[in-house]
């Protein structure tokens, strides 16, 4: 059976439908994601930001992919391979969903998607997830696709409103 949703790399004409997700998730993106919400503040910080997007993906830095909800075609959130260490080959991957499809399976099927991505095109061995410990979702995430708790790390992150928080720190090899 095919997913509900498919993956695909940001593009220009995804700026209108970017900036309204991210704004009808502001409020909750703003712990995880403060620097997306930030930068994300209008269709022109919208623009800016898939630009960078894709000449991030055509140096091999970075690789985001929108959710789009297949009936719909809704983009309903963003999987991102980032912090690519080509030396190493190993990455961290993020990912959010917009609430209104949490809790269905898509999120964890677009990080299967992600890390097959990871392994066979870009010949990646390892991925880390940094998840907030109040965050049961990301949790269930890690768990379910196989990723081993490492560490934590103290004042790992800071959130939009400027408060650090610490991160629990997950590898897998792919």
């Amino acid at each position: 059976m095919q997913p509900p949703f498919s993956i695909a790399l940001l593009q220009k004409k995804d700026t209108i439908p970017l900036f309204e997700l991210i704004q009808a998730n502001a409020k909750r993106l703003h712990q995880y994601f403060p620097i997306t919400t930030k930068e994300i503040s209008s269709l022109i910080a919208a623009e800016n930001y898939i630009n960078r997007k894709i000449r991030e993906v055509a140096a091999k830095e970075n690789y985001t992919f929108k959710v789009v909800e297949k009936t719909t075609q809704l983009l309903i959130g963003l999987v991102t391979v980032k912090k690519i260490d080509w030396q190493t080959k190993e990455c961290e991957l993020a990912y959010f969903i917009d609430a209104a499809y949490e809790g269905k399976g898509i999120t964890s099927a677009g990080i299967s998607l992600l890390i097959a991505y990871c392994k066979e095109e870009l010949q990646l061995q390892k991925a880390i997830l940094r998840i907030g410990e109040d965050n049961p979702g990301s949790l269930r995430i890690a768990e379910k696709h196989n990723f081993i708790l490492i560490k934590r790390v103290k004042d790992g992150h800071k959130d939009f409103h400027g408060n650090i928080m610490d991160v629990l720190h997950f590898e897998r090899i792919l």
